[in-house]
């Protein structure tokens, strides 16, 4: 019974971590039509990026630092690249981020080398959470299970607004959905961008 739970504890905490991925990479195809295959290169760079903060000012830093300047090398990526290949299509696209997926991984080699790095687990995170039977379940394991379940609660808010606002701008009788308006938003949409950048 106890290796049940134990291995039950664990599948829900791997899962929750790939759950994590996948849904980021359908948000991106749902939102954007852009299905990614560097997405995992960007997962595993920061990876790389919070491993290398940390060894400079810590672990609290790096998790709120490497996530941001993910952010800004997919909007760099975004807006200097996946918008040329937009309007070539779809096999464009899936060319453009495949590749980068192997310029990513090869970066990764030449900066970080091929060997795994020593990447231990912080000093807050190193402990107990709970026993079950006879069996310690970490802390580290619970944080991660936390972040998972945050993370996919704000993806499935970020979905339901953007559906929301999908709707409205469509509705008949909307400001957006005249054609009277001088920027209709069913006339956009020619590349995939965020309207700020």
């Amino acid at each position: 019974m106890e290796f049940v739970l134990i291995s039950l504890l664990n599948g829900v905490t791997y899962g929750l971590l790939l759950f994590m991925l996948s849904s980021g990479l359908t948000l991106i195809f749902s939102m954007m039509g852009v299905l990614n295959f560097a997405h995992a290169s960007f997962y595993m760079l920061g990876a790389y990026f919070a491993y290398q903060i940390s060894t400079l000012v810590g672990f609290v830093p790096a998790l709120v630092v490497a996530p941001l300047l993910v952010g800004v090398v997919g909007m760099l990526v975004e807006r200097y690249g996946l918008r040329k290949a937009h309007k070539f299509g779809h096999v464009a696209e899936l060319l453009f981020t495949f590749g980068l997926s192997f310029l990513v991984e090869e970066a990764v080699h030449l900066i970080w080398g091929k060997a795994a790095v020593d990447y231990r687990i912080p000093e807050a995170l190193d402990g107990t959470l709970f026993t079950l039977f006879s069996t310690d379940f970490p802390i580290y394991k619970g944080f991660m299970m936390l972040i998972s379940r945050w993370a996919t609660m704000c993806r499935a808010s970020s979905c339901w607004c953007s559906a929301a606002a999908w709707r409205w701008r469509r509705w008949p009788g909307s400001s957006a959905a005249t054609p009277s308006s001088p920027n209709p938003a069913w006339r956009q949409r020619s590349v995939p961008s965020s309207s700020w950048w």
